[in-house]
């Protein structure tokens, strides 16, 4: 794994923390947890992540029932793992949470900062709690975590 690329990402998605959600936002006025995850990555360095709005990123991505596909769509090959275990996730890495219906394989994400604490965008029906946040992997994410990603990168 390429610990300085992983270290940038986590900066980069560091820089974010206090923005406020904007659905399909990608800059420092207002993101989502899909603009967090290209702006991260792409400040870092990582230019194969494709530039989408929210609607495109959730009928290529979250639509997609394989884990090969899912990951595919979002950035090629690389690693994808369940969640049997927490000990798998690295800096770096994009955590993939099912919030709602099984039948999709996620429905938000955010960037690890290690197999403990994560960041990610808020995006509760609260809009006072809104915004870039860095927290705890507690039982109630990581109950709802379902897949690990890591850029072929990083690898």
């Amino acid at each position: 794994m390429s610990d300085d690329l992983a270290v940038r990402v986590v900066q980069e998605a560091r820089k974010f923390i206090g923005t406020p959600f904007r659905h399909s936002g990608r800059s420092t006025l207002g993101i989502d947890c899909v603009g967090l995850i290209y702006q991260s990555y792409s400040r870092a360095g990582v230019t194969c992540l494709p530039k989408t709005d929210g609607r495109q990123y959730s009928l290529t991505w979250f639509k997609y029932t394989k884990e090969e596909r899912l990951y595919n769509a979002i950035m090629g090959t690389g690693y994808v793992s369940d969640v049997s275990d927490k000990s798998k996730i690295k800096k770096g890495d994009i955590l993939l949470f099912r919030l709602f219906k099984k039948e999709y394989p996620a429905h938000h994400s955010g960037i690890a900062v290690d197999r403990n604490y994560f960041i990610h965008v808020r995006c509760e029906l609260k809009k006072i709690n809104r915004r870039v946040d860095l927290d705890l992997l507690h039982p109630e994410y990581y109950n709802k975590l379902a897949y690990i990603l890591r850029h072929k990168d990083l690898l």
